[in-house]
């Protein structure tokens, strides 16, 4: 019984076990995906490269995914530098797979982002992206057929794109982000070309609010929307509480989310789970990230250090 439970293929969509391709860091998936605006640190990296300048950190992160209904599972790091130089940058990169027993699909993403403040206010980003997609044959609805299936040698997907992004803070504490993503329109649901934007506000080791709003021009035959709203409370100057909300147009599902972690002065650890409450197929998915804090300037640990995750130790967060 135990080895025809664990061989049973995905309950979920491809479309839904996918997510567009995304990255899933535990504080985007605690709220909603709403990280446009105040997602900065590696988070930036997977979401909007422009808020990269908005802290001046120095992060080394890794992180997991699991999803039991999709047979999903991602893992991968990433490293932020917006300390050492007026140009801040971050490069990651995740393993993942999706569906072994049925459509075995495999895939490697890889990223490097670049960004720049442009006076106090504004600031741009652009992130370069190399994804590698394999899927197994005769596994489509047509069997062995290049229709619905994979290639036997070659993968399937195999190209570099990029996404740009900008941020503006008009006033403290207050945050627009607009991001495109895979603008060179690579035209497959594997590299989605997206727009999404967001606005959010934060006190600094207090609480934050976000929403979001996404369009995807390219996973289904007209342009969906998605839509997100999340919240942080922060506990004691320690612990980060979260949750979340978003709407799917094209899957047409209502999903509710939630995390938790513990900042330290030198690390961090997080862990979120998100849940569909109301579509046809039901997709459970958990997050978890462990987060190490450099000073390579050689600066005393309280100064310049920001967990990411709207927590700081001596700098207002975000600090332009």
């Amino acid at each position: 019984m135990a080895a025809t439970a664990v061989a049973d293929p995905s309950s979920t969509t491809p479309q839904q076990g996918y997510d567009l391709g995304e990255v899933q860091s535990p504080r985007s998936v605690a709220m909603g995906g709403a990280q446009n605006a105040t997602g900065t640190s590696t988070t930036a990296l997977w979401l909007n490269p422009a808020n990269l300048p908005y802290t001046h950190v120095y992060h080394f992160a890794a992180l997991a995914t699991f999803s039991p209904d999709a047979r999903r599972t991602n893992f991968g790091g990433a490293i932020a530098d917006s300390q050492t130089s007026k140009v801040a940058g971050a490069f990651g990169g995740v393993w993942s797979q999706l569906d072994p027993d049925g459509a075995r699909r495999q895939w490697t993403d890889l990223r490097l982002a670049l960004a720049m403040p442009l006076g106090d206010q504004i600031s741009i980003g652009v992130t370069g992206r190399y994804l590698r997609v394999n899927q197994s044959v005769a596994n489509g609805p047509f069997r062995d057929s290049y229709i619905s299936d994979g290639t036997r040698g070659d993968p399937i997907f195999s190209q570099f794109t990029f996404d740009a992004g900008v941020s503006v803070t008009p006033v403290p504490g207050l945050f627009f982000g607009l991001v495109g993503h895979n603008l060179t329109n690579p035209g497959t649901s594997l590299a989605p070309t997206t727009l999404a934007g967001g606005i959010g506000y934060m006190r600094p080791q207090l609480f934050a609010v976000e929403a979001n709003a996404l369009a995807d021009f390219t996973t289904w035959k007209g342009t969906r929307g998605r839509f997100m709203l999340g919240g942080e409370f922060v506990l004691m100057e320690h612990v980060p509480l979260r949750a979340g909300y978003r709407y799917d147009a094209g899957q047409q599902a209502h999903t509710l989310s939630g995390g938790v972690g513990y900042v330290d002065k030198k690390w961090s650890v997080e862990l979120s789970g998100r849940r569909d409450v109301a579509t046809d197929h039901p997709m459970t998915l958990f997050s978890v990230a462990l987060t190490y804090f450099v000073d390579p300037k050689g600066a005393n640990s309280d100064s310049r250090e920001d967990s990411g995750t709207g927590m700081t130790n001596s700098d207002p967060y975000p600090n332009p």
